[in-house]
């Protein structure tokens, strides 16, 4: 008996399939074709994204352990705050809006007078932004009326994978969580709120708890894809929320560090959201186990700066690598400020920040520049912690997932920052082992869902700060 796990992020899905004892058995991958009408639009097509997910399954079942481990259930890890319009039978009316995409700017200015954080960001966990689904819906109604007539369903990329797999848009608490439209304490739908927008329910999706049957892959699907009939489609949860269970990071005091494109935290806490919290960017949201809220640090620093340097700079990585490892313990002669997207924490105004590099001289080199960079993004961690700390919410413990965890430079070097070890999880993938576990919890192989996070995941490497 195996389990899948789906892991649709924004570039890229990936699946992968696990048995019992938490092996992997196989892992495959298909790049999301980016659209980009102007500068700074960005759309993906959903029927993209399920060419993407049907090409990776069809290849995943082609692996010579699932014929021997065959599929029982699937689950899914989904990025949030996606969603695109649809008819009445799940066709896509429209592309999806991107996170990152810069429309709607004007829905996330909060009306004139009103007390920030306004009161309902205390209800749902996080400050108004225009990437909130509601915004985004708001955006579709004013821009194009013609399409926003015809809707009958606004599915996230979890719903759009249960549309396409069996039949139902259904998402999850740690997802709508962030709809600006949910409420933490009742866990439902804010009956208020919808008033106040006009949304209609019927567009909204069925919330289901997180390792909940929803019903088997349709059989025609189940052919065309190569699973073996009867597989059953698990509730799974918020990339992020699959991720921290997928590392073994259940525990109060417990962080996960996902350290990939974004350098982002996830903190199970049993807090509410106070309006400092908000203020300083900080959000909660539902969380997968018995712990059942999490707090984001978002940054949106990591490797997409690191990334951009060495493009820029024309410096490999693998120079990177060893050019750093060289340098001993001395600070860059450079300093930098990381935000060439903005910043969503600690600085007020944050979101308008921009890149710095201080310093420059004619004697300085590619290594210089990227260090200083690493440096500001670690420095960026010592802040999150401190207003963690100011917040009531303490650390003990922090686990490391994601492709920056590959240098141990820079994971030593936030580990002597932050005054904690720093571990590092053995899954390489935990978004989609997160959700193969809460596939196998739905079938009810697992009884708890932390207990085996942190049994599989394993530890590869644990720095210890100096």
């Amino acid at each position: 008996m195996s389990f899948g796990g789906i892991d649709l992020g924004s570039s890229s899905v990936k699946i992968a399939a696990y048995n019992e004892e938490g092996k992997l058995l196989g892992l495959t991958s298909q790049e999301i074709n980016p659209l980009h009408p102007q500068p700074g639009w960005w759309e993906t097509d959903p029927e993209d994204v399920w060419r993407a997910t049907r090409l990776a399954l069809q290849e995943l079942m082609l692996k010579d352990n699932l014929h021997f481990d065959p599929m029982e259930a699937i689950s899914i890890s989904a990025s949030g705050r996606e969603n695109f319009p649809a008819d009445a039978n799940g066709k896509p009316l429209g592309n999806t809006l991107m996170g990152a995409d810069i429309r709607g700017e004007e829905f996330e200015i909060p009306p004139e007078g009103v007390e920030i954080p306004e009161s309902w960001s205390l209800s749902c966990g996080h400050l108004r932004e225009r990437m909130d689904p509601v915004m985004r819906l708001m955006w579709w109604r004013k821009n194009h009326p013609e399409i926003y007539a015809k809707m009958k369903q606004y599915p996230d990329w979890h719903g759009w994978l249960t549309l396409k797999l069996c039949g139902r848009n259904v998402s999850e608490h740690s997802l709508v969580g962030r709809w600006a439209i949910y409420d933490l304490r009742t866990r439902t739908w804010d009956a208020k709120r919808l008033a106040e927008y006009e949304i209609p329910e019927y567009l909204l999706p069925e919330i289901y708890n997180w390792g909940e049957v929803i019903g088997e892959v349709k059989n025609s699907v189940a052919m065309d894809l190569g699973l073996p009939k009867g597989v059953k489609v698990v509730v799974g949860g918020h990339d992020l929320n699959c991720a921290a269970i997928g590392a073994g990071v259940s525990k109060i005091g417990s962080v996960c560090l996902i350290s990939g494109s974004y350098e982002n935290m996830l903190i199970p806490t049993n807090l509410y959201p106070t309006a400092s919290m908000l203020l300083r960017g900080l959000s909660i949201t539902p969380h997968l186990g018995k712990i059942d809220k999490s707090i984001y640090a978002i940054c949106p620093t990591g490797n997409a700066v690191l990334n951009w340097a060495r493009g820029i700079l024309g410096f490999p990585l693998e120079e990177q690598t060893s050019q750093l490892e060289g340098r001993g313990g001395q600070p860059a002669p450079l300093m930098a400020l990381p935000y060439l997207s903005g910043a969503m924490l600690y600085w007020q105004g944050g979101r308008k920040l921009r890149g710095v590099l201080l310093g420059l001289t004619l004697a300085s080199t590619p290594i210089d520049i990227i260090q200083a960079f690493m440096e500001s993004i670690a420095y960026d961690h010592v802040n999150t912690f401190h207003m963690l700390h100011e917040e009531g919410v303490e650390i003990s413990t922090v686990r490391a997932v994601g492709g920056g965890t590959r240098s141990t430079w820079w994971t030593q070097l936030k580990s002597d920052l932050l005054g904690v070890p720093i571990e590092v999880c053995t899954q390489p993938e935990p978004g989609t082992f997160g959700a193969a576990l809460i596939a196998g919890y739905g079938l009810g192989v697992y009884n708890d869902l932390d207990d085996v996070g942190e049994k599989y995941s394993g530890t590869s490497k644990i720095y210890q700060p100096d």
